[in-house]
């Protein structure tokens, strides 16, 4: 079995599936490293059988030789019918395949299979790769802003406080099965879309609101223009608290203009 941190000449056909036995979990490790970089600390072989003996999941996807170049894992919670998803990520060599999309298809169909009917997991407010992944491809929605929540980091995200957007995947909903099917019904604002970096929200919000987010990979600004990645951190988390505790939904990512859509779901 080769390392994951060899790239591979060519893509070879992947299957995914649960990943078996201490080889194929412990191959895990470099994969986390040649993901979120060597300072990342993942979950060793032991931890991962253990999720998999307590009823979670680790999954991956694996080529013909038995090399792992993408995973998966996710955890029981005390909620009936609700898994929370703690990592999830695709080798450099196998991106811009929609593989963390066939993961997470691959994923909702075991939930199911499982009486598992709502998926949870957390991502960076700012990484709009992810957001649209998550929210435009996926029919996940977001209500809820958990800021620093893991602490000081040690990966690439590290320089920048650990916010968190919780998403909520509903796997049997009408919304979630038109996302999947590339059927998104989503209305954009007319305007300009509000910009966190030049003003504060208005007292008055409208039901319908568009907000800029930055314009490249959050975690190379944060390498590159750290001042910059803060201040984003800094004006948007109040922009998100406020949004979510009035009432709000993130409901969908324009990954091309860089917006995210938030409607109002209840009356403030």
């Amino acid at each position: 079995m080769t390392s994951p941190a060899t790239t591979p000449s060519l893509p070879e056909a992947l299957t995914l599936r649960e990943l078996r036995g201490p080889q194929e979990l412990a191959a895990t490790v470099p994969l986390a490293h040649a993901i979120w970089g060597q300072t990342d600390k993942p979950e060793d072989a032991v931890m991962l059988r253990v999720i998999q003996h307590v009823g979670g999941l680790v999954a991956g996807a694996v080529d013909a030789g038995g090399q792992v170049w993408a995973y998966l894992e996710a955890l029981p919670t005390s909620m009936t019918g609700v898994q929370h998803s703690h990592r999830m990520g695709v080798h450099p060599a196998y991106r811009q395949q929609h593989l963390g999309e066939r993961l997470k298809t691959f994923q909702r169909q075991w939930c199911l299979e499982r009486g598992i009917t709502q998926v949870r997991w957390t991502f960076d407010p700012l990484l709009a790769v992810n957001a649209h992944l998550n929210i435009h491809r996926l029919g996940a929605t977001v209500r809820t802003y958990l800021p620093d929540q893991y602490g000081e980091m040690e990966n690439i995200s590290a320089g920048a406080p650990s916010d968190r957007l919780e998403a909520e995947w509903d796997l049997n909903s009408p919304r979630v099965e038109a996302h999947l099917a590339g059927r998104p019904d989503q209305a954009w604002p007319e305007g300009k879309a509000f910009d966190p970096l030049l003003a504060g929200l208005p007292d008055r919000l409208p039901d319908t609101l568009a907000m800029s987010v930055p314009g490249q990979d959050y975690y190379a600004l944060l390498r590159g223009e750290r001042a910059l990645a803060l201040e984003w951190r800094q004006r948007t988390r109040p922009v998100f608290m406020r949004l979510f505790s009035e009432g709000f939904a993130l409901v969908d990512v324009d990954l091309a203009r860089r917006l995210y859509l938030f409607r109002r779901e209840a009356p403030c």
